[in-house]
This record gives structure tokens, C-alpha cells and sequence, in this order.
């Protein structure tokens, strides 16, 4: 690791300039645009300068995404060793969520298995608040309800107003997750005005852990229910098979009967390419087209097979400033297709294939490998989905037991 101080000018530049030239090769080896070096060789001079100045791993880490951002793509991000963590709650997360091979007290030590406190979280107003308590859970046991606001966990205060690599809502639910029986603080903000700091006890939650590249484990769950009216209502936080699966018994099962369907994508950050058409295949009879998918000067056209039993009713699509990815890709194929109408605010415009690395160098890479364009050659990288009705999510309308975004799409499909 590079530590001002402790190297002589010469040496730390020579350092910089060995990591940023794995980043610089690494990046124009993997992006769709073959001419990327000498496109972005001005762009590249420009930041130069600056980045062989940084005296340490987290400045010089600093200085290199300034580069990377100039690019305006999403998907290109590069973090320091483990050992310069860029934040306390990165650090925190990480440790939270390694597996417990110790024994206690004589007992076999507990399943390698996500737990969480029962909390679902949303970001709006630059406030992180609740937006589900799940039945029987820890956090359903301590009195915390929607609309309260999360403040701190684990001492680790939020500060949603300032952005970061990974956006808070992310950061926060990370914070909450990790081994089972393990114990969490939380410092929250009732509807009443009053500051409470709880201890939570995590418990598991019936999912497995999943990883993306380099970065730290993490889970996405699954929930599905009937609302009034007999519109089914579903929402998952990642395109894992799991959730893919939980989503095509949901369909055939509990939600057989119902007469229109909510997916909610607010707060999904993606997965693998393959499965918005697997999803479009379950929840729509006609064929969706997801527009075109270029990488390294191959083009692919994913379109979905409708399955036999899939629901064959009105749809209505939740997204967000934290809809990435694949759900954004699904949310604009349905949009573009017609076959759903989308409520809440625009997604995050984080929408491009991406490959994670280690460096020889110990950095972490994120770099993109191909370009997304919609069926109307729209972008959707930088853009972002917009929704047919924009609905900002309402902490006071969680207050009164109610999600505002959800109950607009649940309005408008009882009308279908």
C-alpha cells in the first residue's frame, strides 16, 4: 500500500503510474468501443498529471475515478486494496458478512447463511426510512415501523446527501445483513419525533449469498402478496435464479388468481443479462424484445419465450433512483413493448455490462464490456427510465401504513 510518508516522491509516482496504466489497459481492453485509447487519449493526458501526484492508495484511487467518471459511464470504478477501505462501512460490511467457522460454547458454529433484522429500506428526501417490517422479525419485535428513519447502524451514522460509489440505500441494507444470531444497533427517528437506539438480533431469511466480482457477498429476497382487489404484488432486489424461481412459483400459486400484477424493481441492483427476458417470460404472454446488446462488435437481440402459465393480466412497474441494471433493462422492454406501465421516479441510469478484477497492482477494477440501447434506440445508460407517471415515494404516507408509490400503480390497475 502507498503511505504518505513512507515513500520518496520517485517511488510513489512510479506507483501511480504502474495503477493507473493497469487501469487505463484493463479498461480499453474490455470496452465495446475498440478505438477507446485513442478516443479518450485527451481525456487521458488531461487527468494525468494529477493522478502521478497522489501520495497514497486512497488519494490515488480518488484521482483515477475522477478520470474514469470524465468517461460518463457508469460501471467504471475502481477501489483501493482491502487494506484502504474507502469507508468505515465498506470495511464493517465486509466483516459482517464473512463466514463464522468458529464454534460457541461448544455448539456447531451457525449456517453460512444471510440474516438479516426484517427491514426493508428505501431512500427519499435524503433520508433513508422503512418501507417494510416483515412479520415475526427482530425489527417487527423491537416496534419499528414504516416510515421511521434510519439514522445510524452500528454507530456508522448515514449520510444519504452525499453521494458515494455505492449509493446509501445499498450501503445501509449491507449494514443490516450479515451472519445469523449475530447483533446489530440501529438508531432510528420515529414518526413521533423521537430518537431511539435498538440492538437487533440478525436471523436468517430463507435466501443464499450470491457475489459479484470482487465485491462483497450479499443476498436479495424475495416477497409476494395479494393486495386489496386481487392485484398481486411482488418485489426481489437482485436477478438471481433464487429469485427467478421463488418469482415463477409465485405466479402458478399464490398469486394464480389475481387479477393484475405490481413488480416492484425500486431498490433491485441487477444481475446477469439473461434473465429480463426469463422474467418478461412469466409475467407476460406476448413476446417482449429487449433491444440490442453490443460487446467487442457482437450484437445480441434477447427477447422473451412466453411461457404457457405465465400471468396473462395488466402489469405495473416500480422503479427508482435505485433501479440499476437488469431492472432497468426489464422496465424499459416492457415500457417499450407496452405491455406494463411504470410509476415512481427515474431509474439510475447505471445500465451497462460490467466485469469485476482483481489488478496485479491490488486495486479492485469494475469496467464495462459492451453497450445497451433500447428497442427505440434509446439510451439507457446516463438516462435512465422514466416512468409513464412520475410518484415520489412519501415518508409520511409510509407513516400512515401505506407505500403512496404502490397504492398509485394499485389504483390504476383496479381501472384496467
Amino acid at each position: 500500500m502507498l503511505v504518505a510518508g513512507n515513500l520518496s516522491a520517485a517511488t510513489a509516482r512510479q506507483r501511480s503510474k504502474q495503477v493507473l496504466n493497469e487501469v487505463w489497459n484493463e479498461v480499453s481492453r474490455r470496452h465495446f468501443n475498440k478505438n477507446f485509447k485513442t478516443k479518450y487519449q485527451k481525456l487521458y493526458k488531461k487527468f494525468e498529471p494529477k493522478i502521478l501526484k497522489s501520495t497514497n492508495d486512497l488519494e490515488l484511487s480518488k484521482e483515477i475515478n475522477k478520470l474514469l467518471q470524465a468517461l460518463g459511464q457508469s460501471h467504471i470504478v475502481l477501489s483501493p486494496p482491502l487494506g484502504a477501505s474507502l469507508s468505515k462501512a465498506m470495511s464493517t460490511i465486509s466483516k459482517n458478512i464473512a463466514p463464522n467457522k468458529k464454534a460457541i460454547k461448544g455448539k456447531k458454529p451457525p449456517p453460512d447463511l444471510p440474516a438479516d433484522t426484517g427491514i426493508s429500506l428505501s431512500q427519499t428526501d435524503n433520508r433513508i426510512c422503512v418501507t417494510r417490517v416483515r412479520k415475526k422479525s427482530s425489527g417487527a419485535r423491537a416496534g419499528i415501523k414504516m416510515g421511521d428513519v434510519i439514522l445510524a447502524i452500528n454507530r456508522i451514522t448515514l449520510h444519504p446527501e452525499v453521494k458515494f460509489h455505492y449509493d446509501w440505500p445499498l450501503i445501509a441494507r449491507a449494514l443490516l445483513s450479515g451472519q445469523p444470531e449475530s447483533e446489530v444497533t440501529v438508531k432510528i427517528l420515529n414518526a413521533k419525533g423521537e430518537t431511539r437506539t435498538l440492538s437487533l438480533k440478525r436471523q436468517v431469511n430463507g435466501e443464499k449469498w450470491f457475489k459479484l466480482g470482487v465485491l462483497p457477498r450479499s443476498y436479495s429476497d424475495f416477497y409476494a402478496t395479494v393486495l386489496p382487489g386481487r392485484v398481486g404484488y411482488v418485489q426481489f432486489t437482485a436477478f438471481t435464479t433464487p429469485m427467478l424461481l421463488h418469482f415463477r412459483k409465485a405466479v402458478i400459486t399464490k398469486l394464480r388468481n389475481i387479477k393484475a400484477l405490481i413488480i416492484d424493481m425500486r431498490g433491485n441492483v441487477g444481475g446477469l443479462l439473461m434473465y429480463p427476458p426469463w422474467l418478461a417470460a412469466w409475467c407476460c404472454p406476448e413476446v417482449v424484445h429487449f433491444g440490442k446488446l453490443v460487446i467487442k462488435g457482437t450484437t445480441l437481440k434477447p427477447k422473451s419465450s412466453p411461457q404457457k402459465k405465465c400471468f396473462k393480466g395488466p402489469i405495473a412497474i416500480l422503479i427508482d433512483n435505485y433501479s440499476y441494471s437488469c431492472a432497468e433493462i426489464f422496465a424499459a422492454g416492457m415500457q417499450d413493448a407496452k405491455q406494463a406501465k411504470l410509476f415512481g421516479t427515474t431509474s439510475s441510469g447505471k445500465c451497462l455490462p460490467s466485469m469485476f478484477f482483481k489488478l496485479p497492482c491490488g486495486f479492485r477494477l469494475q469496467t464495462v464490456t459492451g453497450d445497451i440501447r433500447r428497442m427505440n434506440g434509446g439510451k439507457i445508460e446516463g438516462v435512465g427510465v422514466k416512468p409513464d407517471e412520475k410518484v415520489i415515494l412519501s415518508i409520511k404516507s409510509l407513516q400512515n401504513g401505506k407505500d403512496n408509490v404502490i397504492e398509485s400503480a394499485r389504483k390504476y390497475l383496479l381501472k384496467q
